[in-house]
């Protein structure tokens, strides 16, 4: 084996490292995204339990959670977004290498 062989072998199982990371981040975002919607979906029927029953303090806490669980996950939703951009940045950094190694 060649030299660059063994570097085109080594990008390219560097590029497999690359994509996995990708998905990975990506089934977390998902997975944020669906928090997110079932703490969107509790929000209102908190609000609307409110607007039929009056509030309460259990009420009350509930509609800060369901508040708090949505923005964890829209920061999360962020994070994961950012990161994906930065591993798709270096995944086409590497196929340009790749291809002009080719």
């Amino acid at each position: 084996m060649s030299i660059s062989h063994l570097s085109l072998v080594e990008a390219l199982n560097q590029r497999l490292q690359i994509v996995q990371e990708v998905s990975s981040a990506q089934a977390r975002s998902l997975l944020n995204r669906q928090l997110g919607g079932g703490a969107e979906f509790e929000i209102q029927q908190i609000e609307q339990e409110i607007a039929a029953s009056g509030p309460s303090h259990a009420l009350t806490k509930a509609l800060e959670d369901a508040y708090e669980r949505r923005q964890r996950a829209h920061v999360e939703m962020a994070a994961c977004d950012a990161q994906c951009v930065a591993l798709e940045r270096r995944l086409e950094e590497l196929d340009g290498w790749i291809a002009d190694g080719s």
